[in-house]
């Protein structure tokens, strides 16, 4: 759904949930949201320069708008509640992302590909940036 939206327009928003947030209520075409509403619901840190991370129905509405996404498998028995992985995606991402109870999901494929390829979130994290 990203290539409905011009190019340059996306890359000014990629960073700015204000801005992303209000392009997305205008692709919703039911029940639409208010502003504050959808900025409160869908996104964990709504603070300026805040991570990009998800809420569950942050999530569901990407994917109603048939945003592609990649997941990351995390390992049987991983600590979801690692704040030290919770930090390094919120400062580091561009791109929205939800981490979820088994996985993460990547709406870039690029951060997904290379996550993969290294196999695990914290060496990716710590090696990449």
């Amino acid at each position: 759904m990203w290539y409905c939206l011009p190019r340059a327009k996306l890359f000014t928003v990629m960073r700015n949930k204000q801005e992303l947030t209000n392009l997305l209520i205008e692709l919703l075409t039911d029940n639409k949201p208010d502003y504050k509403t959808a900025l409160h619901s869908w996104w964990y840190n709504t603070r300026d320069g805040g991570g990009m991370r998800l809420t569950s129905t942050g999530f569901v509405v990407f994917k109603k708008l048939d945003f592609e996404y990649w997941d990351f498998v995390l390992p049987e028995g991983y600590s979801r509640k690692n704040k030290r992985v919770i930090l390094g995606l919120d400062r580091k991402l561009d791109w929205p992302y939800y981490y979820g109870k088994h996985r993460i999901s990547f709406f870039s494929s690029r951060d997904a590909m290379m996550v993969n390829l290294t196999g695990d979130i914290e060496q990716w994290l710590s090696n990449s940036f």
